[in-house]
């Protein structure tokens, strides 16, 4: 594993089946602030979990370079190569935690509505009670 510091950590590690060496590493799992930087000990997402084989593609462009930047004293630091790296968060049910963002997003959504709603019915409340007062 490796870090690259920027005032957060953006750690990486290459997701790899068995022992053997591979000619390009282009997968690799990520996360923020969960290692050191310099040294394996890569603790993001679900590491420590047996059953965690798949995970969710990492989407913010913000981010990107800085883990591509982590990649690249990866590839330095061990003799690595790595043409095209594409990151995900580790994890084990990635359609979970996609269901649990849609909730989340519903949530907020509802909470806005019913915030709008209750703004609406107090200015509308002001209005009649300023108007019945003129």
């Amino acid at each position: 594993s490796m870090g690259f510091k920027n005032v957060d950590t953006y750690c990486v590690a290459p997701i790899v089946m068995g022992d053997t060496r591979a000619p390009s590493y282009d997968f690799w799992a990520i996360g923020l602030d969960c290692c050191t930087g310099g040294t394996a000990d890569f603790q993001c997402g679900e590491y420590n979990n047996p059953k965690a084989r798949a995970g969710l593609r990492l989407m913010r462009e913000d981010q990107r370079a800085f883990y591509r930047l982590a990649v690249e004293q990866a590839e330095a630091a061990y003799d690595l190569h790595s043409n095209y790296p594409i990151f995900f968060y580790w994890m084990e049910d990635p359609a979970a935690e996609l269901k649990s963002y849609l909730a989340d997003a519903n949530k907020a959504f509802f909470l806005g509505l019913l915030s709008f709603a209750a703004l609406q019915l107090l200015l509308v409340l002001v209005g009649v009670v300023i108007h019945a007062k003129f």
